[in-house]
């Protein structure tokens, strides 16, 4: 087969890994893989250096960039249409809004047989206003008939895509759960039960992401700073960066919080930094499948996170009701977006040691099951077959 994958960035985050590791996946199958990209904006963590870890080439597209720009959105538009005529590749897969939007109107053009989108999450909740949002709504509605097929990273995404923002019908939505290289991940967890017997001292609560609104950092010190009036023996650690950074410093600071509050800004070695935290927290106001809980898991850290998105596809077991939160097998979840409630689901697990030690192998063998680099390129490729069969594809 011969595949091209396009992207509007290679920022930190999910979208960015997935599809250098289906890249690589591909290509150590004997498949010709192809990426095109969009350049990483100023003031946003690059991942281009995880692309050159695994061998990963890139053609990159200059114009292909976030903000609507018609001279720019034309120009990305031809650029990927003269490559596409070029190369005549068996599949084009596009991955975020911008790439999905010119990469499949310019596969269309070019007479690609086979044309796939990738939802990573949904930008219907909380990012645009609510006239930006339903014209949108009406551009994604218009390409998933120029699709072949949408695929998902959840159920739950599939289903908000299907009956809540009407994109498709359920049965033109595929799933296919993220899968990552975790064993870098698996080696933490293993370092971590190791030191079980440890000395016991404060208790570290990790925060990872973009400092951005969605991703709500600002509530993350609230909660921090209700754990501290409480007396709790806790530290504070944030990786990520972005516009509100300095947002999240001056309240750090306006909380006396300085003292115990670690702000790291974007960090490359992720298992380092779980191999030296108790939990992760997400206070996302929407998400679809967050890596970093992800990657969390494997190198057995429970979670707390608000019941938003995709986050419920990555709990196990039947759920037990606290107080304003689900305790599953792996995490919890907080039903109330309220700072108490984030504070007693955290509390719950920095008072009870075994409850995190539970927590923690659940959410390990969780991960490594259900999001493996492997699992992720065998189902891709299989999807990519069924679809080609009958269309005297070269090279299946």
């Amino acid at each position: 087969m011969k595949i091209v994958r396009i992207i509007a960035r290679l920022n930190v985050g999910g979208p960015a890994t997935h599809v250098i590791l289906l890249s690589r996946g591909f290509r150590q199958r004997g498949h010709e893989s192809h990426l095109l990209v969009g350049p990483v904006p100023e003031g946003e963590g690059s991942m281009e250096y995880l692309a050159a870890a695994y061998d990963v080439a890139f053609t990159r597209i200059d114009k292909l960039v976030r903000p609507i720009s018609p001279l720019s959105d034309l120009t990305a538009l031809w650029e990927i249409f003269r490559f596409l005529r070029r190369e005549r590749p068996d599949v084009v897969h596009t991955h975020t809004s911008k790439a999905g939007t010119l990469g499949r109107i310019a596969a269309v053009m070019a007479g690609t047989p086979v044309i796939f989108h990738t939802f990573h999450g949904s930008v219907f909740d909380g990012y645009f206003s609510s006239m930006q949002t339903r014209l949108f709504l009406s551009v994604e509605r218009f390409l998933a008939r120029l699709s072949t097929r949408l695929i998902t990273v959840s159920a739950t995404l599939r289903k908000q895509l299907s009956e809540q923002y009407h994109i498709a019908p359920a049965d033109r939505i595929e799933v296919v759960r993220l899968g990552f290289d975790l064993t870098e991940f698996a080696r933490t967890f293993e370092f971590r039960r190791q030191r079980t017997n440890s000395p016991s001292g404060p208790i570290i609560i990790g925060w990872v992401g973009r400092l951005t609104e969605i991703k709500d950092p600002l509530l993350f010190v609230e909660v921090a700073s209700a754990i501290s009036s409480a007396g709790v023996n806790a530290r504070f650690v944030m990786v990520g960066d972005g516009p509100l950074r300095q947002a999240v410093e001056r309240a750090v600071s306006r909380a006396g919080l300085c003292s115990v509050f670690s702000l790291l800004g974007w960090q490359r070695n992720m298992a380092e930094i779980y191999a030296n935290i108790d939990l992760i927290v997400s206070t996302s106001r929407n998400e679809g499948t967050p890596v970093a809980i992800i990657e969390a898991m494997a190198a057995g850290c429970p979670f707390v996170a608000p019941n938003v998105g995709g986050l419920i596809d990555l709990t196990d077991g039947e759920p037990e009701p606290g107080d304003g939160f689900h305790k599953f097998a792996n995490g919890i979840l907080i039903s109330q977006r309220e700072t108490a409630a984030f504070a007693r689901g955290i509390c719950e697990l920095v008072s009870n040691a075994r409850l995190r030690k539970c927590m923690a192998e659940a959410g390990h063998e969780f991960a490594l099951k259900n999001f493996c680099e492997d699992r992720l390129v065998r189902e891709t490729e299989a999807l990519y077959r069924r679809f080609l069969s009958g269309r005297n594809a070269a090279d299946v």
